[in-house]
């Protein structure tokens, strides 16, 4: 019936994306639990921000762990030189 009251402040809020991440939020997002970003950001395996008490994570902070975890397809992966056969000073007299 009645809508509550927005302000100006909450429509240009919205208008801008997220940079950064709380640390629920960050998990969620990443699909891991809040113990594991916990685990994560103490070995610094992910960066973040202290502002105060407050903890954040950046998006692009996320994206950068999540790519240490990726694995190549075979289609990506250099192809192994042979060894090089090692010729004896037999073979050379021959």
């Amino acid at each position: 019936m009645n809508k509550p009251a927005t302000t100006d402040d909450e429509k240009t809020e919205t208008s801008f994306p997220r940079l950064y991440l709380r640390p629920d939020e960050a998990a969620r997002a990443i699909g891991v639990s809040r113990r594991t970003l916990a685990s994560w950001q103490s070995t610094r395996l992910i960066g973040f921000r202290r502002v105060g008490r407050t903890i954040l994570f950046s998006i692009a902070d996320i994206q950068a762990a999540l790519d240490r975890f990726r694995i190549a397809p075979t289609s990506e992966l250099p192809r192994r030189r042979r060894r090089m056969q090692r010729i004896t000073p037999e073979q050379i007299a021959q």
